[in-house]
C-alpha cells in the first residue's frame, strides 16, 4: 500500500528487493501513521512511502522529482530538494536505526556542468546530527546513477517509546544554474532504506543513551 502526504492509510506493501533484509528482530506491527512532504521537489501528493511486510525495508517514491539547466530552465530549476516525515508507530521496546540507503536516478550533463544528488536522515527529537550521503557526477555524462552507502556508526532511537519520526532530506541540483546547454538530473527509482530493529533489553545500558 502506497502513503502519501495528501491520503494517509495505515498497512503495508511489498517492495522491490533492491537491499538486503537485514538480520534483526523482526517487528511485523510496523505502521505509518502520518507522511508529510516539503520541497520543489515533491509537490503535494506526488511522494509516497511504502513499508515491507518484515517492517525493515522503507520505499519512498516521487513523481515530479528532476532538477535542469538550459534552454526553458529558470535559475531555480537547477536545484529540487524533498523533506518528507514519516511518522511511524511500533510496538514496545523496540528501537530502530538505518543501516542503508539507495538513492537512484538518471543525470544527461554537458559542457562543464555538475549534477549533486544529496541524501540524508535523522530522527526527529533525538539530538543526533543529520547523517548526510552525496554525489557529484562530472560532465561528460548521461547515463544512470546510484547512490548506494551503509551507516557506518548504527544510531538507535531511544527506547521508552512506541512512535519515532524519520526525517528524509534529499537534493539534486545542477551547477552553473545558467547555461546555453541542457543539463538534466532526475530521480526516476525510489530512495530505498533499509532499518534493522532491536530489543531495548538486548541493546544494553549503552542504547539508553542513544
Amino acid at each position: 500500500m502506497r502513503f502519501s502526504a495528501a491520503s494517509l492509510f495505515i498497512g503495508a506493501a511489498a517492495a522491490a528487493p533492491a537491499l538486503s533484509v537485514p538480520a534483526a528482530p523482526v517487528v511485523s506491527d510496523v505502521q505509518i501513521i502520518g507522511v508529510t512532504a516539503i520541497g520543489t521537489g515533491c509537490p503535494v501528493g506526488h511522494a509516497f512511502v511504502n513499508v515491507d511486510a518484515t517492517g525493515t525495508i522503507f520505499d519512498v517514491a516521487f513523481d515530479q522529482y528532476f532538477s535542469s539547466v538550459g534552454p526553458g530552465s529558470s535559475p531555480a530549476d537547477a536545484r529540487k530538494n524533498c523533506r518528507v516525515s514519516i511518522n511511524l508507530k511500533f510496538p514496545a521496546g523496540y528501537q530502530l536505526s538505518i543501516i542503508e540507503t539507495r538513492f537512484q536516478g538518471y543525470a544527461s550533463l554537458t559542457d562543464g556542468q555538475t549534477g549533486t544528488c544529496r541524501a540524508g536522515y535523522t530522527f526527529a527529537g533525538d539530538n543526533s546530527q543529520e547523517v548526510v550521503f552525496q554525489k557529484n557526477l562530472v560532465a561528460p555524462y548521461d547515463d544512470n546513477y546510484n547512490l548506494v552507502a551503509g551507516v557506518g556508526v548504527e544510531s538507535y532511537t531511544k527506547c521508552g517509546g512506541t512512535t519515532a519520526i524519520l526525517n528524509v532530506n534529499s537534493e539534486v541540483r545542477i551547477t552553473p544554474v545558467t547555461s546555453p546547454y541542457k543539463g538534466l538530473m532526475t530521480v526516476r527509482s525510489p530512495y530505498k532504506l533499509a532499518v534493522r530493529w532491536r530489543r531495548c533489553d538486548a541493546g544494553s545500558a549503552a542504547s539508553e543513551d542513544k
